[in-house]
């Protein structure tokens, strides 16, 4: 089953872990790409971008380090930031690594190419596109945020995204992957920063709209400060379908299970919030043509908020497995329904079977 991941920060990552984890485990066979952002501007990354004049790196060494093989020594190095370091403080060594193959290639994507190959990569890794971007953002009182670390600053909520230079080419093999692909999973990871600006790549979301593959959206757990303050699973979808050709997105995966009043306050002093599911929530999913697919995706006994990777790998695989062989996604789309319980199996009901 080919799967293609698109998003960055710490949400693919944790995606690509729990895919690889079922290769590890033999449970499945997965031909595994990820489409990474690379629009970021801050930090370590946002230095290194400038000094090179190269796409943003910071996203992309995430998500090859969580396909890296385990026995990579190299990847763990790879994850470590130094701290204090006369002129060394706040970069990562992947991110000088990353810098170091740039200079020695003159090319963005064969210095990801040697990068999985240095850390045994399981899976293939793309950068969104070889142009050096920078993320805006409209903000419904007018103003406009520049670059990616600025938007999360205001107090107004996202009107919009765009990419300066607007519609970059898309990096060699992305576009191909996307076709091919039997599953493409969108999240989870920062809606407007970075799920959405690999849809303003010039083709990639005409690529989504048209290829056979199962087009899943992963609803983010928790609400953004100065991103998604307030929005429901409804308005996160609605979002996202914004920036795609109409019935881009056949099901959006939602969590159902709740986080305790302790985890909650919480985060809500920082400005974020759990984003409820209710069935007033699944009937808008629906109205937007969308499949509700719900599950208890929560990562037990953590100190934050996050997706179980092996959980919601399983249940990617089952909404993968379930239309592999369909010729025609747009027939029965909206009449799938898909339940997922504790064994994360998919109930069909009987006229869309035909479809499947």
């Amino acid at each position: 089953m080919k799967i293609v991941g698109i998003g960055g920060g710490t949400g693919l990552p944790m995606l690509l872990r729990g895919l690889k984890e079922l290769n590890d485990r033999d449970e499945e066979t997965l031909d595994i790409t990820a489409v990474v952002t690379v629009s970021d501007d801050g930090g370590s990354t946002g230095i290194l971008r400038d000094a090179f004049s190269m796409p943003a790196m910071g996203d992309l060494r995430n998500s090859i380090t969580s396909l890296a093989s385990c026995k990579s020594v190299l990847a763990s190095v790879c994850q470590h930031r130094f701290y204090g370091a006369n002129g060394l403080d706040g970069h990562s060594v992947g991110n000088l690594i990353f810098a170091a193959l740039y200079e020695m290639n003159g090319s963005f994507s064969a210095a990801v190419r040697q990068a999985c190959e240095l850390l045994e990569v399981d899976g293939i890794v793309l950068p969104a596109t070889e142009t050096p971007v920078h993320l805006w953002a409209l903000h419904e009182d007018g103003t406009i945020s520049e670059g990616e670390s600025n938007i999360p600053k205001s107090a107004s909520r996202i009107d919009r995204v765009g990419l300066t230079p607007a519609d970059p080419q898309p990096a060699p093999g992305v576009l191909k992957a996307l076709l091919d692909a039997d599953a493409i999973v969108l999240g989870p990871g920062s809606l407007y920063t970075s799920v959405v600006p690999n849809l303003l790549v010039d083709g990639i979301a005409d690529a989504i709209a048209v290829s056979r593959a199962v087009k899943i959206y992963v609803c983010n757990l928790m609400t953004q400060a100065g991103e998604t303050i307030g929005y429901s699973a409804a308005d996160h979808l609605r979002a996202l379908q914004s920036y795609l050709p109409a019935g881009a997105i056949d099901v959006c995966v939602v969590n159902t299970e709740t986080i305790g009043n302790g985890l909650a306050q919480r985060y809500s002093s920082s400005g974020s919030n759990f984003v409820p599911f209710d069935s007033e929530a699944e009937q808008e999913i629906r109205r937007a043509g969308v499949v509700p697919a719900v599950a208890s995706l929560l990562k037990s006994a953590e100190i934050k908020v996050r997706h179980d990777s092996l959980t919601l790998a399983r249940l990617v695989v089952s909404l993968g497995r379930g239309v592999i062989g369909s010729h025609d996604m747009a027939v029965g789309r909206t009449e799938l329904e898909v339940t997922c319980a504790e064994s994360l199996d998919i109930s069909v009901p009987e006229k869309s079977q035909a479809y499947l």
